[in-house]
């Protein structure tokens, strides 16, 4: 019974997911969402409250697993293993199809529905900054990276992991990056960000 449950619950996010990246939050209904799952409106609501939680759903889904494989990167002892990894489980995540239509959507919603906008940021950005935060936390508590102001250190690890390759999926200009150019990109963010902030340039 709990599996038959989690299947339904998947249909209804799948379906939602689907509606949202067609037509936009705005104008799908949950009249429309139970249609596409083949379900009543009633069984829909006994799942999900409201169409704002089913976005959530959403989002939350297409990230599932990606922060988990972010936060394994605090396992690595040694500084530049520790941020390849980081960078690598970064990129798998946000360079995801999913992911990436996520961001779309968001990115033409925002403007008119705020909430939405939070809602996202709550349950992606902000989750997985702190992953990649908390890695880089424990790289500065081992004495690994020089001592700086977190959240900002992060930021700048993520921006260069992304740089030149997160921007023109957005833009349909380029499909999924296969693991290769991921991992070239790591190595170049981490070679930049380790000149930055890596204890061993500032004894030399």
């Amino acid at each position: 019974m709990r599996r038959r449950t989690e299947d339904r619950r998947q249909r209804f996010i799948h379906a939602a997911g689907t509606l949202f990246i067609e037509k936009g939050f705005a104008a799908v209904t949950m009249e429309a969402v139970a249609a596409e799952a083949s379900a009543s409106k009633a069984t829909l609501y006994g799942y999900f409250r409201s169409k704002e939680a089913l976005f959530e759903a959403f989002v939350n889904e297409a990230g599932k697993g990606g922060i988990e494989q972010i936060e394994t990167a605090r396992q690595e002892q040694d500084a530049k293993q520790a941020l390849r990894h980081l960078g690598k489980a970064y990129l798998a995540l946000v360079t995801r199809p999913e992911v990436i239509n996520a961001n779309r959507l968001i990115m033409g919603e925002a403007g008119r529905l705020p909430q939405l906008a939070r809602i996202f940021y709550e349950n992606g950005p902000r989750r997985t900054l702190i992953a990649l935060s908390e890695t880089i936390q424990s790289l500065m508590d081992a004495g690994k990276l020089r001592r700086a102001e977190l959240r900002e250190t992060s930021l700048y690890f993520k921006a260069l992991c992304e740089a030149g390759i997160v921007e023109r999926q957005l833009w349909g200009l380029d499909s999924m990056p296969d693991e290769q150019t991921r991992t070239d990109a790591v190595e170049r963010a981490t070679e930049i960000f380790l000149a930055a902030f890596g204890v061993d340039n500032l004894r030399a």
